[in-house]
């Protein structure tokens, strides 16, 4: 094995996003058993110059990874230590209560709600996730704007833990205007019983009879008693798929939900200040997010061409269904007839927005434009739900020591992006793992 590798562990977490490095840490911690932390991507957290929230950083290819779809939309994920949260806006929300009615018993009310706590403090903010909503001195220039308008509909902008119909601040994972991920939560220092390995892609998962038996990364094998997949939901299922445990689950396809975005554009008349993508929303009654984007997307990612500050308009309560079909390809879906008429609806209704005189000095008369291609949110899940496919734990039924857990698990519809629920599940299941180990 390479220098500093073990070629054994009593468990295996493969991909060190969110759900792996707060798996591997909480199973770590409790010191009764040797974890190995295994990433493709980088082994180091992100220099300080790529984790600003002016910045995505989704095109550097050494801390992102593209996958191909069906109809050729984007799929962009992170990769390195923080996965995907090192990369992207620095949304860090919870859904809707009722969101979670449908998930199996065990998980409570009680259990979920001290879940997300120790990640996101609570209403008042902080936690292990160091999260925050943005305060009112620090909105940019459309935003503050858009708060403006929506206040006289919902009132003021809640900063509160629980999403809901509103207008809504966004709370976000991030410390002195950069990105905090779960790899500087959790991973600095990681606890001793934890080895972290960068640049590992694990390329199967080894297994025989229905028991798993370790990886194997490139020529090298390490053993394990037991395996825990967080490589995101498109790279767990390939992994999965790669291992020839499609069959054992029981399915030909896998799928996913992903929530749709019809955006509005418009050219600002002046140059507007954004410290962040998304610093404010509006939850509407029937299941949409209006996303208030602070800024042209060019603005964040380098590379692109300007095209218009955006306003989104994302179906959360009727995701599109997609599919990761037998051969390994990616198709996200396409929303429904009455999925498309709300959101259209909804297109129209910041059409009006933009063209009230609160906006008269930001918006260039005449610029305002619905896109006409539909966009995704890149919020792929739920293509192995708890209680369904895994057990409420994330385990494989029929794979003695094989789990799952990451936003491939969750078990419906969220009414928010699925970050911090994500962070919760690992939270709640490396907790339980670590308390009924032996």
């Amino acid at each position: 094995m390479t220098p500093g590798w073990p070629s054994s562990a009593d468990v295996v977490v493969v991909g060190a996003g969110t759900a792996g490095c707060i798996v591997a840490h909480r199973l770590a911690a409790s010191g009764d058993r040797s974890v190995l932390l295994l990433e493709a991507g980088p082994g180091t957290v992100p220099a300080a110059a790529t984790t600003a929230l002016t910045r995505l950083p989704t095109g550097d290819r050494a801390r992102s990874v593209h996958f191909d779809e069906r109809w050729g939309r984007p799929v962009v994920r992170g990769r390195g230590l923080g996965g995907s949260a090192s990369i992207n806006g620095g949304y860090f929300m919870r859904p809707h209560p009722g969101d979670l009615t449908g998930w199996p018993a065990w998980w409570t009310p009680d259990r979920v709600g001290r879940g997300y706590a120790a990640l996101d403090g609570g209403a008042a903010g902080g936690g292990a996730m160091h999260v925050s909503a943005f305060g009112d001195d620090e909105l940019g220039d459309v935003a503050r704007i858009f708060e403006d308008y929506w206040a006289g509909t919902w009132g003021p902008a809640d900063t509160g833990a629980w999403a809901h119909p509103g207008l809504l601040r966004v709370r976000s994972n991030r410390r002195g205007g950069h990105r905090f991920t779960a790899a500087d939560g959790f991973l600095s220092p990681p606890p001793p019983p934890l080895t972290v390995a960068g640049e590992a892609t694990v390329d199967e998962i080894l297994h025989d009879e229905g028991r798993v038996r370790g990886v194997r990364v490139g020529h090298r094998r390490v053993a394990a008693g037991e395996v825990i997949v967080c490589a995101g939901t498109v790279g767990s299922a390939l992994l999965l798929r790669r291992s020839g445990l499609w069959h054992r689950i029981g399915v030909r396809a896998l799928p996913l939900h992903e929530h749709p975005e019809r955006l509005v554009r418009f050219a600002p008349r002046r140059e507007v200040h954004a410290p962040a993508l998304l610093q404010s929303v509006v939850h509407t009654d029937d299941g949409l997010e209006i996303r208030c984007y602070g800024a042209d997307f060019a603005a964040f990612i380098a590379g692109l061409t300007p095209s218009g500050v955006p306003i989104g308009v994302a179906d959360l309560a009727h995701p599109a269904a997609g599919t990761i079909d037998a051969e390994g390809g990616l198709d996200l879906g396409t929303p429904g007839a009455e999925s498309l008429a709300r959101m259209d609806a909804a297109a129209d209704q910041v059409v009006q927005m933009l063209s009230a005189p609160a906006f008269a000095g930001l918006v260039e008369p005449g610029s305002v434009a619905v896109d006409p291609v539909l966009g995704m949110s890149q919020h792929a899940t739920g293509t192995l739900p708890l209680g369904a496919a895994v057990d409420h734990l994330g385990g494989v039924p029929s794979v003695e020591g094989l789990r799952v857990v990451d936003g491939s698990v969750l078990p419906g519809p969220l009414r928010s992006g699925p970050h911090a629920t994500i962070a919760m599940v690992a939270w709640v299941i490396g907790g339980e793992l670590a308390r009924t180990a032996g």
